[in-house]
Formats: structure tokens, sequence, C-alpha cells
């Protein structure tokens, strides 16, 4: 390689460099504040009256299966509900829904 050939190759790989770390900060800029968060896959609202039941006890906050998707939830009133317990979502807090347990007697759904 010349003298005349270093500064083109020189001037070529940092602006490859450059690409390559704004693709990877883009990359990392669109990822979502709720990304680790349950229910991002594909649905992300859910109606109000929605049934479900709880995966882990809610204490006030833990883990419900509403529209065949688990989702992170927390109790309406901040009461724990139970492991297993059917619950009806009140409304949605971004990606967390929060609901209240359903009737004794209702048959769980989700």
């Amino acid at each position: 390689m010349t003298s005349d050939q270093i500064l083109p190759a020189a001037i070529v790989a940092v602006i490859v460099i450059l690409i390559v770390v704004g693709v990877v900060r883009v990359a990392q800029w669109r990822r979502g504040a709720n990304e680790d968060e349950f229910g991002a896959g594909g649905v992300t609202t859910v109606a109000v009256g929605t049934r479900g039941v709880t995966k882990t006890a809610l204490a006030p906050e833990g883990v419900v299966r509403v529209v065949s998707e688990e989702w992170t939830a927390r109790s309406a009133n901040g009461s724990t509900i139970a492991e297993g317990r059917a619950v009806r979502v009140v409304r949605q807090d971004g990606l967390r829904l929060i609901v209240e347990p359903e009737p004794a007697g209702s048959p769980p759904k989700g």
C-alpha cells in the first residue's frame, strides 16, 4: 500500500465505523421501554372486562394469562390475588394490566 492509498483507506474505514455505530445506536434507541415486560407478543391492548387467570400470585404485582399471552399485572386495589385465580381486566397501564378477582365460581379463561 502506497502513501497515496493510506489516506483514502483511512477515510473509508472511519466512514464504515461511523455507519456501524449509528446502526447500533438506532437499534438500541428503538428498544421499547416495556420490552422486558410480558404481553408484548403482538397484542398491545386488552379490552376492559377480558377474563384471565393468575399465573403467579399478585402481591400486588405478578403475571396473568389473558388472551393466550402472559402479561405483567397488578391487582386493582393492591390486595393479594392467589395463583390460579380467575381475574378480570379493569384497565391497562402501558403493557401492565390492572385486574380484580372474578367472583367465586367463575371459570378461569385465558
